[in-house]
């Protein structure tokens, strides 16, 4: 993969980043249980680290990494919202979903052939995607909101 490529796989994941920090504070605005609110910031703080941590290495390589969501972000942050409206289960299907994508995002460029240090990162970044993931799916198998506690 020459410089160009990985810069612009790089910024594909930054942009599901992006987006995923939109969908978080959306669906953060609109759940009522504290504890699943807090757990969703930690989330979304992870997804502005993901995107602090690859548009370094993005810089690095020569590149502008991206600073605002694209298209496709924007109309996750407007489902996430309105789903949400629909109560805390709505909100962490949406965000179930979310981080499905961005699981896959992830998976998919550890396919490509990165140096040792970018795919570090990475593999980094994946497992705080899957941790998200299973913490929502646990917390949905749980019904969480219904016990007023982030602990599934």
């Amino acid at each position: 993969m020459n410089q160009s490529e990985a810069i612009g796989k790089l910024n594909d994941l930054i942009h599901l980043d992006l987006d995923a920090v939109g969908a978080y504070e959306a669906a953060i605005d609109r759940i009522d249980v504290e504890s699943i609110r807090a757990r969703l910031r930690e989330f979304r703080d992870d997804h502005r680290r993901h995107v602090s941590d690859l548009s370094a290495i993005v810089r690095g390589l020569g590149g502008e990494p991206p600073t605002r969501p694209d298209a496709k972000g924007f109309v996750l942050k407007g489902f996430t919202a309105v789903t949400s409206l629909m109560g805390s289960e709505a909100a962490l299907r949406a965000m179930q979903g979310n981080e499905k994508l961005t699981n896959a995002g992830y998976a998919n460029a550890l396919r490509l052939d990165w140096p040792a240090d970018v795919r570090a990162r990475i593999e980094a970044n994946l497992r705080d995607e899957q941790r998200h993931l299973a913490w929502i799916e646990d917390a949905l198998r749980n019904r969480i909101w219904e016990h007023g506690t982030a602990h599934p």
